[in-house]
């Protein structure tokens, strides 16, 4: 008992023809669509943070400019994916690939974040995270003689500018020789204890 060959009878596919229009019948088609993008109502960003959103469009932190690092992480992570499974690659190159994929993976997360809050949690931005952000003071912390504490990298609004190097070993080279008034307190909690128990 041989097998019978099976026929399988398929209808021909139609081809889809496409209008014969004139110019003029073209250029009231474009101007319909001009007219019907006119009533349409503006894209209402609810996930997006309003700081964010009024960020101006030449900003480096702008709504368009994240999405667009966001765009191009994303193909940079497709790359990557590729050179990790190729046949000819080392293992350490697949190693080095895979973890720049990781780390492809966190930045958009830190950009997703950043639309979603307004606030940039990552060390680095830009297209290809080249630009190093630099962390600003929201809440100062003071040494107990009132001066306060500063830390070299970070913007301080107090005296509106970044604290350098600089500026910490002129200014407070003495650090190391201030003496502080020491409470007999040892932890404070729902009851004081002293240090002498």
């Amino acid at each position: 008992m041989a097998n019978k060959k099976v026929k399988v009878e398929r209808k021909p596919m139609k081809i889809k023809r496409t209008r014969k229009i004139t110019e003029e019948q073209r250029e009231a088609l474009r101007q319909r669509m001009i007219e019907m993008r006119k009533k349409r109502k503006p894209a209402e960003y609810k996930n997006v943070n309003k700081r964010v959103l009024a960020l101006p469009e030449d900003d480096r932190y702008s709504f368009k400019n994240v999405k667009e690092w966001i765009k191009e992480t994303k193909e940079q992570i497709s790359t990557l994916n590729k050179q990790a499974r190729g046949r000819n690659v080392l293992p350490q190159d697949r190693q080095k690939a895979s973890n720049l994929v990781d780390s492809k993976k966190a930045y958009i997360r830190y950009c997703e974040h950043y639309i979603k809050t307004g606030d940039w949690i990552g060390m680095f931005s830009g297209k290809h995270e080249e630009q190093k952000v630099v962390p600003r003071c929201i809440a100062m912390a003071y040494h107990p003689d009132g001066t306060p504490k500063r830390s070299v990298g970070i913007f301080y609004s107090d005296i509106n500018m970044v604290w350098t190097k600089d500026m910490d070993e002129s200014e407070y080279a003495n650090l190391e020789n201030r003496e502080y008034i020491k409470s007999e307190t040892i932890a404070v909690t729902d009851k004081q204890f002293t240090g002498d128990m």
